[in-house]
C-alpha cells in the first residue's frame, strides 16, 4: 500500500521566487551577469559587451534544467 503522506514532488517555485542567474541583453542578445533585482523586477542592469544600461532592453535569462 503506498504512503498516505501525499506526493513526493519537488515543490515549484513560482517565478519571482526563483534565483536569476543571469539576464539576457536584448540589444546584443549577451549573457548579463552585472544586474539588481528587486523581487521579480529589474531594477538596475549593465550590459559589458555593448554597453547597454536601459532596464527595459533586458529580459531574465532561461534556467538550467532545474528550472521549471
Amino acid at each position: 500500500m503506498p504512503p498516505l503522506d501525499g506526493p513526493k514532488d519537488k515543490p515549484k517555485k513560482n517565478r519571482e521566487d526563483r534565483e536569476v542567474d543571469y539576464l539576457m541583453c536584448s540589444q546584443c542578445g549577451t549573457p548579463c551577469y552585472v544586474f539588481e533585482m528587486e523581487g521579480d523586477r529589474i531594477q538596475e542592469a549593465m550590459c559589458l559587451t555593448c554597453g547597454n544600461d536601459e532596464i527595459s532592453l533586458f529580459n531574465i535569462g532561461e534556467g538550467g534544467p532545474d528550472d521549471e
